[in-house]
């Protein structure tokens, strides 16, 4: 049986699922979130409703884990973030290509800033590294010409970026 477009697939590695948008020399998916990634043939696994109902139904030990949703490393004792933007500590990062690995991070950076615009007064400090400054500078021209109204931030280690929602 060969692949289709629409099909249902899971990320190898990752708990990322999608479907197929595009066929060619890699595979366009579109996770769940709506964002697009390219894979390569080996990288994920076709799956059906039949067997994600089945999974569903299983009934297994919870454990604490860091979902997509909530992409803190840790939620401090005053309610502020900590979110690690290196492409391996993000959920299914290891799965992006090199090309779009500065796309997935700036997404997952806007994502994590959009879920929390209500709460006023927050802080999310977002761990970009130094590296070569691409990351950070795309962040903060992100909060200077998008966010402006809404965020603040402020700068001391070179490594991260402390966003406040006002």
């Amino acid at each position: 049986m060969g692949l289709k477009i629409g099909q249902s697939v899971v990320l190898m590695d990752s708990d990322l699922r999608g479907r197929i948008i595009r066929l060619g020399k890699t595979v366009g998916i579109e996770i769940e979130d709506g964002l697009v990634i390219e894979s390569a043939y080996g990288e994920f696994a076709v799956t059906d409703k039949a067997e994600i109902a089945s999974l569903k139904d299983t009934k297994v030990k919870a454990k604490k884990t860091i979902t997509a949703s909530k992409l803190a490393n840790h939620t401090d004792p005053d309610g502020s973030l900590t979110i690690d933007l290196h492409i391996e500590a993000i959920p299914g990062g290891r799965n992006i290509p090199k090309g779009q690995q500065l796309h997935f991070q700036i997404e997952t950076f806007r994502k994590v800033v959009r879920q929390n615009l209500s709460h006023r007064g927050m802080k999310m400090t977002f761990i970009h590294g130094v590296g070569d400054g691409i990351l950070k500078a795309a962040i903060r021209k992100e909060l200077d010409e998008v966010l402006a109204l809404r965020c603040s931030y402020s700068v001391g280690d070179p490594a991260v970026t402390i966003v406040t929602i006002r």
